[in-house]
């Protein structure tokens, strides 16, 4: 390839990326696996996520829970956009 098509294809490439890192996610589970992703990339698209017991927190949001993670805990808020993930530790 000539390096003017190479250019074409880093844009939409770049654009995704950006994507992905800065807006809101369509869902909750997504937005669990986004904010794990630069820790724990394996466990960001093979780990388990399921729902905690804590639902619509005012101050955090939902609670759902990644077993085998390090920060285990993560609260995801929902605002106009999508969801996004508030917070994560090492428990509720």
């Amino acid at each position: 390839m000539r390096k003017s098509r190479v250019r074409y294809l880093f844009i939409p490439a770049g654009i995704l990326i950006f994507y992905v890192a800065f807006f809101p996610s369509l869902s909750p589970e997504l937005a669990v696996r986004k904010s794990l992703l630069l820790k724990h990339p394996v466990l960001a698209f093979t780990g388990e996520v399921s729902e905690g017991r804590i639902k619509n927190d005012p101050r955090y949001g939902d609670l759902y829970v990644v077993p085998k993670a390090d920060l285990p805990f993560v609260y995801v808020k929902k605002n106009r956009l999508g969801w996004i993930a508030a917070s994560g530790g090492s428990g509720p």
